[in-house]
């Protein structure tokens, strides 16, 4: 009798945990999962539209994210510069084969960056976007030809401290 009671108290705890007995299927949490999904705004048409004007740039530029550039004053680091440029293609390059180039383009330009800052001379928290512009397009000559460019935007430029 002594080794009934336990066994019957190990039963009773345990059977809920494991009855199951009418084929419901136990239903999972969320868990510990991540589901990353993004629309891009410029790459959604509606169904059976053209593109407007200005989506239709879009649609055939490849946008390279968070540039930082330094900023110097006489060779010395004194801020840095968060841009977002827009590479606008013409109508007749393969946009999505540029696309697959983004990240050797980005680097390109964060090297030209380094090499010869964007800011304007002796100022700490502007660039000279025309400057910027130039040596933009110069370092982006191994990915992407003069033929194949239509433009270069800068969408934003962002600094510490300005």
């Amino acid at each position: 009798m002594r080794h009934v009671l336990p066994v019957l108290l190990c039963l009773a705890l345990a059977s809920p945990a494991g009855a199951n007995s009418e084929g419901k299927k136990k239903e999972k949490g969320p868990g510990n999962r991540i589901k990353a999904e993004w629309t891009i705004k410029n790459d959604v048409l509606p169904q059976g539209n053209e593109a407007p004007k200005d989506q239709d740039q879009a649609l055939r530029s490849v946008d390279i994210p968070v540039v930082v550039a330094p900023i110097s004053i006489r060779g010395r680091l004194v801020n840095y510069a968060f841009m977002n440029i827009r590479v606008v293609l013409n109508k007749d390059v393969d946009v999505w084969k540029m696309r697959v180039k983004s990240p050797f383009m980005r680097d390109a330009i964060v090297r030209a960056a380094h090499r010869h800052p964007f800011g304007k001379p002796g100022e700490r928290s502007t660039i000279d976007k025309a400057e910027a512009i130039a040596r933009i397009r110069t370092a982006l000559l191994p990915w992407v030809s003069p033929e194949q460019l239509d433009h270069i935007e800068l969408l934003s430029v962002d600094m510490l401290n300005g």
